[in-house]
């Protein structure tokens, strides 16, 4: 497959943002400290010298993919010198300024990109919205007066602005394929433990992942191949008729009409490509094919990856973090505290068996997938309202949890996933999620990539 045209043709008919040169700032230039912890001109300069590209795309040609880009870094990543603050400015007063720089990090570097700056996330990366109570709520350019979604709020919103070509971020329960559909933006999450996740600071190591967002789709790609130089173990054929692809209807029944009508017309479209045309994918009645395929999920699958993430997860999030806020309470925006104080009520047994039933239910999920390609909304909803009042909160709270039945699936599986930018009837970014066996990421990436070209042309 040729990546470039594929990317070209994508970006013609997503109308993507031409890809920046990284921002100059400077001491007398001010800058939106809700994007951003610290930035530079740049902050952290490639150490990759420019060497000859490879038109092959393949992982042999990574030399200086990146050359000439900025990178926004979520600020749970070490980049030697600064401290890591986690989104929580007590926490980062008292840590220390790290050593070395994380190996996620250094693959961009080293494919020729610069760290522009240590953007802002969700304290703690606890939380999919993005507003966070201490350095505010990044801005949404694409739904002004929205949230920005999280965790990874800071990167997305330093991509959607034009002050970074890529935002490198975790992806737990979400926290880049949210602010991803929220914000217009290619996003993965990588397959779990594929990257590197050392010098992270971690949520919940059963799910944290390393992954990215980018504006522009041939931008997108190469960063995935410098984060992922290796090869997939599980290739997909890069032609979608070659493609088994899954629609799971179990899932759609929390999103929100708007976004429902793009994700169908977008799989309706695919149906017409991989020859089933007209056929209304999220239709329960609707017959399989050797192409478009039903995969089967309950309210009861639901039920049991959402107990599974509540234990696992929690107890984890407590075991890295607690020290830290059991003597800080009153530093912790309420919601985060309330998440922390029912985390520190689970008992080991409780996570023992966690860790028993995320393993048999990967294992499952994974089985159930097979080598198909699952096809589902990214998010619930668009973005809520950025607002203080109380029914914003609710909105917000609301979308989170609808969201993460949504979102749980991946996490659960281990399973890479990529955003893939659409927009409803009002104009508004929403995303459809393609879900890819383990270790397909970058096929995965490419796949996306082609299918908006061809199903939104």
């Amino acid at each position: 497959m040729d990546v470039n045209s594929s990317a070209d043709g994508a970006a013609a008919s997503a109308a993507a943002v031409s890809v920046s040169r990284p921002p100059v700032f400077s001491a007398s230039r001010a800058f939106d400290t809700a994007i951003w912890r610290v930035v530079g001109n740049p902050l952290v300069p490639s150490p990759a010298m420019p060497a000859e590209s490879d038109s092959s795309g393949g992982s042999a040609s990574v030399g200086a993919s990146l050359q000439g880009l900025g990178v926004a870094v979520k600020d749970l990543f070490a980049v030697k010198g600064f401290a890591i603050g986690a989104g929580n400015p007590r926490f980062l007063a008292e840590s220390a300024a790290q050593h070395a720089t994380a190996p996620a990090v250094m693959r961009l570097m080293e494919a020729g990109a610069s760290i522009v700056g240590i953007a802002q996330t969700d304290e703690f990366a606890y939380s999919l919205a993005g507003t966070n109570a201490h350095y505010g709520t990044p801005p949404n350019p694409c739904a002004p007066g929205r949230i920005s979604g999280g965790s990874s709020s800071g990167p997305a919103a330093a991509v959607a602005t034009g002050q970074a070509d890529v935002g490198l971020g975790t992806d737990t329960a979400g926290s880049l394929r949210i602010p991803g559909s929220y914000e217009g933006l290619w996003a993965i999450r990588t397959t779990w433990n594929r990257v590197p996740r050392d010098l992270v600071h971690p949520l919940s190591q059963s799910f944290d992942t390393v992954g990215l967002l980018a504006r522009d789709p041939k931008v997108f790609i190469r960063a995935v191949d410098a984060l992922m130089p290796d090869d997939d173990s599980i290739a997909i054929p890069d032609a979608p008729q070659a493609v088994d692809f899954a629609v799971a209807p179990g899932l759609d029944a929390a999103v929100e009409p708007d976004v429902a009508e793009a994700v169908d017309g977008f799989r309706r479209r695919l149906v017409a490509v991989v020859g089933r045309r007209g056929e209304a994918l999220s239709a329960p009645s609707s017959a399989g094919s050797s192409s478009v395929t039903r995969m089967e999920v309950t309210p009861e699958d639901l039920d049991w990856w959402e107990s599974i993430f509540q234990s696992v997860r929690g107890y984890e999030a407590w075991r890295n973090n607690g020290a830290w806020v059991g003597r800080n309470w009153d530093a912790l925006a309420p919601d985060i505290a309330a998440r922390f104080r029912r985390d520190s009520r689970l008992a080991q047994p409780d996570y023992e068996e966690g860790l028993r039933r995320l393993r048999a239910a990967r294992a499952e999920l994974r089985e159930r997938l097979g080598n198909r390609v699952l096809v589902i909304p990214t998010a619930s909803s668009v973005a809520p309202p950025a607002s203080a009042s109380q029914d914003a909160a609710r909105r917000i709270a609301s979308a989170r949890a609808a969201t993460i039945r949504l979102t749980s699936l991946a996490g659960v599986g281990g399973l890479p996933a990529v955003n893939i930018p659409l927009r409803t009837h009002e104009g508004l970014p929403c995303g459809v999620c393609l879900v890819g066996p383990a270790d397909s990421d970058r096929s995965l990436a490419r796949l996306a990539v082609r299918l908006l070209r061809i199903c939104c042309a």
